[in-house]
């Protein structure tokens, strides 16, 4: 095994046991150990694998892309956004929320990718839950941002990407792989659902979805899912 594979191996093992501990009685908690394992495993890299990495406040060209996300993770942005936003600042992400549903509901499956729209949590050029972001979120990093630029401009263009730090993707990879294992190892919902999507369903129906992860069924109904 090679030292990337290595990494990933060691990040996704110590978040499914990290995760594993605290499920299905407690999901939220199962996400901050994950969370906690995935930082300790970036810390431990040497500095030369955690960066300098281009991204900083305030650019947001990579908060306009299709986000996929756990319903534990939705949940855990709900819960944040919940705690932080006042009753004003909420209802507008609410808002925000379905009205990028409803236009991604409109599109085919092969645009769904291929669009600019900003992510809900968007606001004013900054994420709004950067503290409860979900891992792919966490994991997106670039060295240059100019071809982030590139990217954005050309979002039709999939073939186009963004030079990264390969350690650090794989230990971020290897955390994400550990939560999916960790959650469908107790019968809980490991799918991916497109973030602002799954984000609308969750606010316009909580009681039901929250209950379809502790049963262990398909948290999402109406959710985009990518293929």
């Amino acid at each position: 095994m090679n030292r990337l594979d290595a990494l990933r191996a060691r990040a996704s093992a110590s978040a499914r046991q990290k995760g594993a501990d605290r499920l299905p009685a407690r999901p939220d908690q199962a996400l901050r150990q994950v969370q906690r394992a995935l930082e300790l495993q970036v810390r431990d890299l040497p500095r030369e694998d955690r960066g300098p990495v281009a991204c900083a406040a305030g650019c947001a060209f990579c908060c306009h892309l299709r986000v996929m996300a756990t319903a534990v993770e939705v949940f855990a942005l709900l819960d944040y956004l919940h705690d932080t936003l006042s009753d004003a600042e909420f209802e507008a992400f609410r808002e925000r929320a379905r009205g990028t549903a409803t236009r991604l509901a409109a599109l085919p499956e092969e645009r769904l990718l291929t669009i600019n729209m900003p992510c809900p949590a968007l606001v004013d050029g900054r994420c709004s839950a950067y503290a409860g972001r979900p891992l792919n979120c966490r994991a997106y990093h670039s060295l240059s941002v100019e071809a982030c630029r590139e990217s954005f401009d050309n979002p039709e263009d999939l073939h186009r990407g963004h030079p990264q730090l390969a350690p650090l993707a794989r230990v971020h990879g290897g955390a994400q792989a550990g939560l999916i294992d960790a959650l469908s190892s107790h019968g809980l919902d490991a799918r991916q659902y497109e973030l602002a999507s799954a984000l609308a369903e969750a606010l316009d129906d909580p009681e039901a979805t929250r209950a379809r992860l502790a049963a262990g069924e398909a948290v999402f109904r109406r959710a985009r899912t990518i293929d």
